[in-house]
């Protein structure tokens, strides 16, 4: 039986552009590529089998010798107005054409998106609700955007995104979350005001932990940051006490299988599948999601069938968690 009436709660906007797309939009706006072979430049934006964890940081880390990191390029690419808007538009009508998803949620950093203040940062996050708009007006779905802030962002920084969210709360933005590698001197205590702020203006709250950090750092975020999910969170499997807490909250868990074993974090499938039984032994909602669907080659439909076809899930367990993913999503 086909799945019907697929969500997509996890998808990254930098990820979600195909490549040959990115590479038309960056000639477009007479950008300068590192790599002006077309084929090389696909594999460069492009992870096709199991890499390590350490250099799948790599790719996302801003680069410190003179050559962009493939998020780097992709985000100089899409860093203007014109080109937030095409990428949205592009990332969600996909999303409907290619597994006939209706309900999806994009996120994207608006501050990596703006040449680094070239841009007027309303400008891009319009652009990024225009596109929405447009894909929601020629296609049958639903869709939001949630804005992120990133670990490598001071206090004021992760404040300038939490007001902008709530600025743009009525045009199409659904949430915020912080994701990206840890520097050495983060502190989730720099985002709890931000936290607070969207939370109270009704918004929802996500953050990316317990991917390539441990347990210890996804007890924190449910005791400081107290979201409404967790992005990834697979970590906590490994603290009882911890799986009882998130349990206790109702926090739902954001999982993204094909991303987890590309990059590492999760050994092979059976291990997944180990991850997914200790979650529904402790009665813990998760939902299935792409991550990146240009950038890992998946999308959420692939994710389900990959689901099923190992075993690792049910057809009642689909059905369950689609159901979830529609009650948990942060559009309304």
């Amino acid at each position: 039986m086909e799945l019907q009436n697929l969500v997509d709660l996890h998808i990254h906007l930098g990820a979600t552009t195909s490549p040959y797309f990115l590479w038309e939009l960056a000639h477009r706006q007479g950008i300068r590529l590192p790599e002006k072979n077309y084929w090389k430049f696909i594999d460069l934006v492009t992870i096709h089998k199991k890499i390590a964890s350490k250099v799948y940081l790599k790719k996302i880390t801003p680069s410190t010798q003179g050559t962009p990191s493939p998020f780097e390029l992709t985000h100089k690419i899409q860093s203007s107005p014109l080109a937030v808007e095409e990428c949205v538009h592009r990332a969600l009508s996909d999303a409907y054409r290619n597994m006939r998803a209706d309900l999806i949620e994009l996120r994207f950093n608006p501050m990596f998106r703006n040449r680094e203040g070239e841009h007027d940062l309303d400008k891009v996050i319009f652009a990024a609700v225009t596109g929405l708009k447009r894909a929601c007006i020629e296609y049958p779905i639903k869709a939001g955007i949630i804005l992120e802030t990133d670990r490598q962002f001071n206090k004021e920084q992760h404040m300038i995104i939490a007001r902008k969210a709530v600025e743009f709360k009525s045009y199409g933005i659904v949430g915020m979350d912080i994701s990206g590698p840890s520097p050495e001197k983060f502190s989730f205590d720099d985002f709890v005001e931000a936290a607070e702020y969207v939370r109270s203006h009704g918004l929802g709250l996500t953050v990316h932990t317990g991917e390539f950090t441990g347990p210890d750092e996804v007890r924190e975020v449910v005791e400081k940051i107290k979201p409404h999910r967790i992005g990834h969170g697979i970590s906590a499997v490994k603290d009882p006490t911890l799986l009882r807490e998130i349990a206790r909250k109702g926090i739902v868990l954001e999982l993204c299988p094909t991303s987890n074993i590309k990059t590492g974090v999760v050994k092979n499938w059976d291990e997944l599948k180990n991850i997914i039984n200790i979650l529904k032994k402790y009665e813990i909602g998760f939902t299935i999601n792409s991550d990146g669907p240009e950038f890992l080659s998946t999308d959420v439909k692939k994710e389900f069938q990959l689901l099923l076809q190992k075993k690792i899930i049910t057809q009642e367990d689909a059905e369950h968690v689609i159901h979830l993913s529609h009650t948990a999503s942060f559009v309304q």
